[in-house]
């Protein structure tokens, strides 16, 4: 069962004409969905017994990081939105901004990942792991 709420996306800032959506109705039609996947992945990748932990910190790790992966996953369907309905005249549109929010959702993610799967309740943590991620986006720093 998935530790989080539609109302915690939606806190985020998510909202139904963000996706084109006629009404919050549909939007949370849209947020039970990826509720619901992101929480089997992320049970998937963590293992059923911290997943389904009640102590904190594994809780709230687990919570935050099926948090991070919904906004991810909304994020991309903004994304993939947006470039649905660019005009095919040779229209520009610029995505980098959502690309790097995904990013830092993401990376948010793996980092309470690893914790929860190294059993580690600080920052430093006596496992060693990594996730590269790639893709045609180009991050700015300023």
């Amino acid at each position: 069962m998935a530790k989080i709420l539609k109302a915690d996306i939606k806190e985020l800032g998510f909202t139904y004409q963000m996706y084109n959506k006629e009404n919050d109705r549909e939007l949370d039609t849209m947020l039970d969905l990826v509720i619901a996947e992101q929480a089997l992945l992320l049970a998937g990748r963590v293992g059923s017994t911290p997943y389904a932990s009640v102590t904190s910190p594994t809780v709230d790790y687990v919570k935050r990081a099926e948090l991070c992966l919904c906004a991810a996953e909304m994020i991309q369907r903004r994304i993939n939105n947006q470039l649905a309905n660019v005009q095919g005249n040779g229209q520009e549109i610029d995505i980098s901004h959502e690309g790097t929010q995904k990013k830092v959702y993401m990376n948010e993610a793996n980092k309470l990942i690893a914790k929860i799967v190294g059993g580690g309740t600080t920052d430093n943590l006596s496992i060693a792991s990594g996730v590269l991620e790639s893709d045609h986006f180009t991050l700015e720093t300023s």
